[in-house]
């Protein structure tokens, strides 16, 4: 494929992963406290419950981020930093940093949440997630019906999605990963709509500079809704 296709191929899983990452941080901020949890809960245990999902997960968020990733980095190597006090100038440069961000950011989620927190089911169809013992942890386990260890530094919930909220929960009572997933979540939003406002031109669909410059806006109120859906999962799932 030429670069021209190559280029396009990376416009359109960039895209995509916008729309993913805004239904993924709209399931996320059901994790905050304020909310009830439920929501997260519920959307959860629907995930989980889908046949083949592995594969869903593979074909439809693994390939398109490894596309988008892989000539990403490639272009981010190539990019010279232009230093002239140019609003697009300035977010050209900004692109290309988060693009670092965020390929340590989610190489690094992937690990914690797939493969090392991930809850495992037991023989007697429990979710088993491991958790560090505070004293909130109990009554919230007993308002969600959910089981601890002995020595609390386990919790055996009945479903997926309960499993997964104390997953959640236990993290981000961390300070340093509150504020590491902070960072993560704010250069996923700008980088997700700095480049889908560079998609809209790249697929030739804003092509006045008015049309250019009113998009700008719309991109920026579309960073600040996908940072206060992640920030409310990171704080409010147990600091607030």
């Amino acid at each position: 494929m030429t670069e021209f296709g190559w280029r396009r191929v990376h416009s359109l899983m960039g895209l995509w992963l916008v729309l993913y990452l805004t239904y993924h941080l709209i399931i996320n901020s059901q994790a905050a406290a304020w909310l009830g949890n439920e929501g997260f809960v519920r959307m959860v245990n629907s995930l989980e419950s889908l046949p083949y999902l592995h594969v869903i997960e593979t074909m439809f968020i693994g390939v398109p981020l490894a596309v988008h990733g892989i000539w990403g980095v490639r272009r981010a190597l190539q990019a010279k930093v232009n230093r002239l006090p140019y609003e697009r100038n300035r977010a050209f440069t900004w692109q290309r940093l988060t693009s670092w961000i965020l390929l340590l950011g989610i190489v690094g989620h992937v690990i914690q949440m797939r493969f090392v927190e991930q809850p495992k089911k037991n023989s007697a169809n429990q979710y088993v997630v491991r958790v560090t013992p505070d004293p909130g942890l109990a009554p919230l386990a007993q308002r969600l019906g959910v089981e601890l260890s002995l020595d609390q530094k386990s919790v055996l919930a009945p479903s997926p999605g309960l499993a997964m909220l104390f997953m959640v929960r236990n993290t981000f009572k961390s300070p340093l990963m509150a504020v590491l997933y902070t960072i993560f979540v704010l250069a996923a939003a700008f980088h997700a709509f700095n480049g889908f406002w560079t998609a809209l031109l790249t697929w030739g669909i804003l092509l006045s500079y008015r049309s250019q410059k009113a998009m700008i806006p719309v991109g920026w109120m579309g960073a600040a809704l996908l940072s206060l859906l992640g920030l409310a999962a990171i704080w409010g799932s147990y600091w607030v």
